[in-house]
């Protein structure tokens, strides 16, 4: 069952998702984070996917902690929210 605190949650793989800056026309768009295999993404042999469902960017990694950390920083790897936010996103560091 779909929530409205976390609209994702009822996704085949959902793992996390949070809100994200203002990327969306509501201001604010959403960060979701799947087990990559449950979910059916490729993501060349990562464990998780780190989704920006307002660009429909992936990352893919292997580890947990840095799937969290990935989806606190959507503009590591969403050009598109990089841009919005004024960051390029090589400035980043994992």
């Amino acid at each position: 069952m779909q929530s409205t605190r976390k609209p994702y949650n009822d996704r085949v793989g959902y793992f996390a998702s949070m809100r994200s800056g203002p990327t969306s026309s509501d201001g604010r768009g959403w960060v979701v984070i799947y087990d990559a295999a449950a979910a059916g993404i490729d993501t060349d042999g990562c464990r998780y996917a780190v989704v920006c469902e307002t660009h429909s960017t992936v990352s893919g990694v292997q580890g947990e902690r840095l799937a969290r950390k990935t989806m606190h920083a959507p503009a590591s790897f969403c050009e598109a929210c990089a841009a919005s936010d004024g960051v390029h996103q090589t400035e980043w560091e994992g």
